[in-house]
């Protein structure tokens, strides 16, 4: 029911990083034997709003006063009054989906921080204003890409206790001067909160647009058929990828060897090496897939294209020239991100919003 997913849902999404830097080559695989196309064109999708409402600019104001230093935290336990964003509160919760509690859905006595964005939009909001040992219902809708299957976009009630804030933090006033404190290159408190406005939006328009992105992509995998024995070589390679991924993660992070990182964060052999194979699987399948609807739309890396592209590449990854970074990556994986890219683009150029 939280936003933030647990480490061990979040692995797969650390590594999509990785897309396209198999050490096997696709451009000689015979994809057809692999993969056969459904609709890659014209798949529709949900607009997501990217709306700055004033309860995000608020959030966005506080956490910049509370990393600058100007928030007061009492700790003296209300019993009375209201919620307000910034408060630490103690609430029980149920949530319930076409009428049924839903696994994960309640808990009593849990701690929340107002406006952290710990839980699903509108959750948090939902309880601004509510008074101490008042009861709310929140009518929610979980995210489309959200980690449980069951709940990806489903609409759910939350019913929701406030039982105690449990600590409070205050702010002051943001006066000219102190805009300016926070950003010196306002001169007032409004030009400060339209500033903000704006990176919030921009940030949500982004943030929309990757969403979207991958969603889209991944319905023209999902509309794809796909051949029940994928290429081995393929497939180890990518789970070989994610192992080596995890295996720098956890040096750079401090950690002697892999399995003292997973000892760590509570994750078993097993289990991370079942995620190394659904991981390689959907590399796999999404690189397939690329090259099929490239196939179907004639296009191929000539060599101009090829040097166009690794020129872009090695300025994004901080490579001095294009001929480095080929070198670098090999000549395969960098046409095989190219490949990627380009249908990944056009498919999203070709789909369609719903009304």
């Amino acid at each position: 029911m939280m936003k933030k997913k647990a480490l061990i849902a979040l692995i797969l999404a650390c590594a999509a990083a990785l897309t396209g830097c198999t050490a096997k080559t696709y451009e000689k695989t015979n994809v057809s034997k692999y993969v056969t196309l459904g609709e890659y064109k014209g798949i529709t999708y949900k607009p997501i709003s990217t709306e700055v409402t004033d309860y995000d600019l608020t959030c966005a104001v506080q956490k910049a006063l509370s990393d600058s230093g100007y928030a007061t935290v009492s700790e003296d336990q209300l019993n009375e009054g209201t919620v307000q964003i910034g408060d630490t509160c103690n609430i029980d919760f149920a949530g319930y989906k076409d009428g049924a509690a839903f696994e994960g859905g309640t808990a009593e006595n849990y701690t929340l921080t107002i406006g952290s964005g710990s839980f699903i939009d509108g959750f948090e909001e939902g309880l601004v204003g509510v008074e101490v040992g008042k009861t709310v219902d929140l009518n929610l809708t979980f995210p489309e890409d959200y980690s449980n299957e069951a709940l990806q976009g489903a609409d759910v009630v939350f019913t929701v206790t406030v039982n105690y804030i449990k600590s409070r933090k205050s702010f002051p006033a943001l006066t000219d001067e102190l805009a300016n404190t926070l950003d010196s290159s306002v001169q007032s408190a409004e030009d400060y909160l339209s500033n903000k406005r704006s990176e919030l939006q921009a940030s949500n328009e982004s943030s929309a647009q990757s969403t979207i992105k991958s969603r889209v992509w991944n319905q023209a995998i999902s509309n794809a058929a796909f051949a029940e024995k994928l290429p081995s070589t393929l497939l180890e390679s990518a789970q070989q990828e994610f192992t080596n991924y995890y295996t720098a993660y956890a040096a750079q992070a401090g950690y002697t060897t892999l399995t003292e990182w997973l000892t760590a964060n509570s994750l078993t052999e097993a289990v991370f090496n079942q995620k190394a194979e659904e991981y390689g699987e959907s590399m796999v399948k999404s690189q397939l897939t690329a090259y099929a609807i490239a196939k179907a739309e004639n296009y191929r890396v000539t060599d101009e294209i090829l040097n166009e592209k690794a020129a872009a590449y090695a300025t994004q990854s901080g490579y001095t020239n294009a001929s480095d970074y080929i070198a670098k990556i090999g000549e395969d994986a960098v046409k095989d991100q190219i490949v990627l890219d380009y249908a990944v683009d056009l498919v999203v150029e070709a789909a369609v919003a719903q009304a």
